[in-house]
């Protein structure tokens, strides 16, 4: 509900914040959200653009959470994989078309 408040308010960049603030806890909202989004008033691009977003805010507050409280080879090995995780879900946003 608040994403298409923010939608209202703030157009397609309210729609990316709110994405990215979303994507810290919960990638699943977003996801029914913008699904239901592109049927109303966003754009197939600005839908996959907030998913990424999303997603991408995700990874990342799982990086933190991996290394903040990880053990040395949890660190290691999980921190690697949601780096590498982190660099293509960036490389993808730059595919997506505007």
């Amino acid at each position: 509900m608040a994403v298409h408040l923010i939608r209202d308010t703030w157009g397609q960049s309210g729609v990316f914040t709110s994405a990215a603030v979303l994507g810290l806890t919960d990638v699943d909202a977003l996801t029914v959200s913008m699904a239901r989004g592109v049927a109303q008033a966003v754009s197939p691009a600005v839908a996959a653009t907030a998913i990424a977003i999303g997603v991408l805010a995700n990874t990342a507050m799982k990086l933190a959470l991996a290394v903040f409280f990880g053990g040395p080879r949890f660190r290691t090995i999980a921190g690697g994989a949601l780096v590498l995780m982190l660099l293509a879900i960036g490389a993808a946003l730059l595919f997506i078309p505007k």
